[in-house]
Order: C-alpha cells, then sequence, then structure tokens
C-alpha cells in the first residue's frame, strides 16, 4: 500500500480534451512518425538532464540536480537510434558516467562493479 495520500494506482484517469485529441493523433500516426515523436522526446528529456536548473519539484521544492555530460547524452542518442549496440562495454561505459554523477551512491558503485564483472567475463 503506497503511504502516498490519495494515491488512485493503476486505475484510469479522466483526461481533459486536449489530451484525448494528443491521443487520437498518437494513434493515427505510422510507426515511423511514432519512432520521430518518440525521439524528440527522448531528446528533450537528454537536453533536460543536461541542464543545470532543477528538473524535478517534489513537494514544491527543487531536488538537487547532478547534469549529464554531452558524452553520456550522446552514447544514449547513439544506443537509442541502433548505432551502438547495447554490448556488456557500453553497460560499464554508462555505469561509469552515472559513477561520476553521483560518486557516493552505493547503489551506483554496485552497478558499476557488476559491469566490470559482465565485461571480464566476455
Amino acid at each position: 500500500m503506497s503511504k502516498k495520500k490519495d494515491w488512485k494506482g493503476t486505475e484510469s484517469v479522466a483526461r481533459s480534451a486536449a489530451q484525448h485529441e494528443r491521443k487520437r493523433e498518437y494513434d493515427a500516426m505510422s510507426p515511423e512518425e511514432k519512432k520521430a515523436a518518440q525521439r524528440r522526446q527522448f531528446v528533450g528529456f537528454l537536453k533536460m538532464f543536461q541542464g543545470e536548473a532543477p528538473i524535478i519539484h517534489i513537494d514544491g521544492k527543487a531536488q538537487e540536480h547532478n547534469p549529464m555530460c554531452k558524452e553520456e547524452a550522446d552514447l544514449h542518442m547513439a544506443c537509442f537510434d541502433g548505432e551502438v549496440e547495447v554490448t556488456p562495454k557500453v553497460k560499464l561505459q554508462f555505469a561509469q558516467y552515472e559513477a561520476m554523477r553521483f560518486p557516493n551512491s552505493k547503489k551506483i558503485q554496485a552497478k558499476l562493479w557488476k559491469a566490470m564483472q559482465e565485461v571480464e567475463e566476455e
């Protein structure tokens, strides 16, 4: 059970007319158009994560933000576009970038060690 007050869970929520219209437009798109729309949205997220401004507000308070470097964002885009295959070496590179962004995170350090072990086993 969630501790969040008035949490609705997976219940469907009412949509506004504008949201219904956007959903209809998206459903009417061809697979190529959907891929392009998803790519535009992903590029927007990556730009947001590279910025200095806080990316989320929780309870009206801006949260601490460790910006993503351009190289990490470029690698994410290359994986999304299919230019780079996600191999254990690429996963290790992602883990190294994250470890640079969050040096005190035990979870990310464990992820880095796991990625290093996968590369050694290869």
